[in-house]
């Protein structure tokens, strides 16, 4: 009988979250996403806060029935009770999930359901028997500790999403209040609600009468909100939230963001930071430069030079338009330049990537060469092969971007807009990062023109384009090697300026050091050797370098540990 009580309660509890969550489809809820609010002391828009802990919180595993991540915060703000006992929290450790077997206490099939789905819900995660269960496992393995620390991250977001167990959501806890007095975003830190209501009725005298009457008037908007949402009263919430967007905008408008700036990271978050669209463009770039190669069909390297030039115009607004949403947030140009963390340097890579196969493929270097020494180099531009070794660089990066939040079900990679240490931030890191990320990218156009060259070898070994992609990826491999030795020499410098020593032979330091001898030994073989096949030797370590290469700039970062962990 009790079995069959609790059945009928999950039926009609499940029937009260759909409907509950149809109705937060249908609300426009587009004046709340442009809202701004500062979290993790960074300045962003409650869009790209909710896209954030939505990932962070469920891996894109839950079920939300197909609600936006702001429409799903927005219902778990003012129904958040309904949202304790979801299955929301992903278990991204796989092999950790085999541990729920050795919890007797729960219902084999339920065990079953968490090995597979990955998914428990907030309020099994603080029952106090599964607390002591996790505490004993914590004790056996460091890596099922951080498994369980990483858990207990994703449930303290979501309990403070939901406030549980209070149930005051997300409007209450998140501070959407920009300081009274602050010329700047962040110049001041931000206040919640509820804070800034207790102050203004504790201290009112201290206050701006105008700044007084606009917090009352967002506390009162902010409660016709929640009210017309539990009702499901469509019309009175859409005009609950106009309102209260407009409020907040107004309260202290000099150290709000403009609406300007708030629509493009709106529209910047809805285009995958223009990644996807740039990995599209510069896809079809370099089909277009591969077939002018095959073929020589005129109108194809046409076509391939204004899609690659099109690719780089939209990498180059994706890089502009982070810039400016950073500088929101910190508060000058020179420490908003957006190259501190990986996703920043990946994206930087790439467009830097871009811009030398468009000089190289122009001809630039060969004119001035000619103009300024009276020489050419053996004349590759005009051929399309830069042109491809560049666009195909620009997608691979492009494309690990857009893809890595979904093979991971977190956002590993810093796409998120945020601030980085103070010690940090010095002219060195500009001058250091922007070399070595310029090397990688080379050296990516390295791999490419490798592996271009050893399918043309085992396929028809054609001398005249195996020479010429020879002579391309030689060109590359030596700009790639004398780069990276000058950023690494800057490295040391920042080092010195920042920790108060050149080298510690950090991970870090360490392999981007066994990354460039790999390349000092790739450039000696070839000038070296002799035969007819170092061209192919060249082309196969240009391939292992590239790896080696990823594994100093991506791996060392989530495999070891290190000063260069945040990037």
């Amino acid at each position: 009988m009790l079995k069959q009580l609790l059945s009928i309660f999950v039926v009609l509890l499940s029937c009260q979250i759909a409907r509950a969550q149809e109705f937060a489809r249908s609300v426009n809820v587009d004046p709340l996403r442009v809202m701004s609010m500062q979290h993790n002391q960074t300045v962003k828009t409650f869009d790209t806060y909710a896209r954030d802990v939505i990932l962070f919180i469920t891996g894109g595993k839950a079920d939300l029935s197909k609600m936006t991540a702001p429409q799903a915060v927005l219902d778990m703000t003012f129904n958040p009770k309904a949202y304790a006992d979801q299955n929301l929290i992903y278990i991204r450790n796989k092999p950790f999930r085999e541990e729920f077997k050795s919890l007797n206490f729960i219902d084999p099939a339920e065990q079953q359901r968490i090995i597979e789905k990955g998914t428990i819900s907030l309020s099994f995660w603080v029952r106090p028997d599964v607390r002591a269960a996790m505490d004993k496992i914590v004790a056996t393995a460091a890596v099922k500790a951080n498994a369980v620390n990483e858990i207990g991250n994703q449930a303290l977001v979501l309990s403070q999403l939901i406030d549980y167990p209070h149930g005051r959501g997300t409007f209450m806890t998140q501070a959407f209040l920009p300081s009274e007095g602050a010329k700047h975003p962040n110049e001041k830190p931000w206040d919640t609600i509820p804070d800034a209501v207790s102050h203004m009725i504790e201290h009112p005298e201290t206050h701006d009468p105008a700044y007084y009457s606009g917090v009352m008037n967002i506390a009162i908007q902010t409660d016709k909100l929640g009210r017309a949402w539990r009702a499901k009263d469509t019309d009175a919430t859409n005009a609950a939230a106009a309102e209260l967007s407009r409020l907040a905008a107004s309260l202290n408008p000099v150290a709000y963001p403009s609406e300007t700036k708030r629509r493009f990271e709106l529209t910047y978050n809805t285009l995958s930071r223009l990644t996807w669209p740039g990995a599209a463009i510069y896809f079809i770039a370099a089909v277009f430069f591969l077939i002018y190669f095959k073929l020589e069909v005129r109108w194809m390297y046409v076509a391939g030079w204004i899609s690659v030039l099109i690719g780089f115009a939209v990498h180059t607004a994706a890089i502009g338009i982070r810039w400016w949403l950073v500088e929101k947030s910190v508060g000058n140009w020179f420490e908003s330049i957006p190259i501190k963390n990986q996703f920043e340097s990946v994206m930087f890579a790439a467009w830097f990537g871009a811009l030398v196969a468009l000089v190289l493929e122009s001809g630039v270097i060969n004119w001035l060469t000619k103009k300024i020494a009276g020489f050419e180099f053996k004349k590759l531009h005009g051929m399309g092969i830069f042109g491809l070794a560049g666009a195909a660089v620009g997608v691979l990066a492009l494309v690990a971007l857009f893809a890595t939040p979904y093979v991971t079900r977190n956002d590993i990679i810093g796409g998120g807009i945020k601030q980085n240490a103070g010690i940090l931030m010095t002219y060195w890191l500009y001058i250091h990062v922007t070399l070595v990320t310029a090397s990688y990218a080379l050296i990516g156009m390295t791999f490419v023109l490798g592996v271009w060259y050893c399918i043309q070898y085992f396929k028809n070994r054609d001398a005249g384009i195996l020479q010429t992609l020879d002579a391309a990826n030689l060109t590359m491999l030596q700009l790639a090697f004398w780069v990276l030795g000058i950023g690494i020499i800057t490295g040391a410098l920042w080092a010195d300026v920042s920790w108060g020593r050149p080298w510690a032979w950090d991970p870090k330091e360490t392999f981007a050091l066994i990354t460039w001898i790999v390349y000092l030994i790739i450039v000696h073989i070839r000038f070296v050797t002799s035969g007819t096949n170092r061209a192919l030797v060249t082309s196969a370590l240009s391939v292992v370098g590239f790896f080696v290469m990823l594994f100093n700039w991506i791996g060392v970062n989530f495999f070891l540990v290190g000063l260069h962990s945040y990037a």
